[in-house]
């Protein structure tokens, strides 16, 4: 059994207290970053926030979801590749 993700260290959109997400693939692509977080980094959020930083300022124009998209892409180009069976 997994620990809750804590997001209370995180700059997330939000509406009324929710997750904001305009559109299923961004919340497609927050559950996906939570999981890489949770299941390949341990739980440290840092490489990631690192990536999403890094995606912002490569193009401050860039939507939100859409960073967060780069980010993780590039986060997990950086990963070794999972263990064969």
């Amino acid at each position: 059994m997994s620990t809750p993700l804590n997001l209370s260290g995180l700059d997330l959109p939000r509406r009324n207290g929710e997750l904001a997400f305009d559109a299923p693939w961004q919340s497609t692509v927050f559950a996906l970053a939570a999981a890489v977080v949770e299941n390949a980094l341990g739980g440290d959020r840092e490489p990631f926030r690192h990536q999403l930083i890094a995606a912002i300022a490569a193009d401050p124009g860039r939507p939100y979801w859409e960073s967060w998209t780069a980010a993780l892409e590039a986060l997990v180009q950086t990963l070794p590749p999972p263990p064969t069976p």
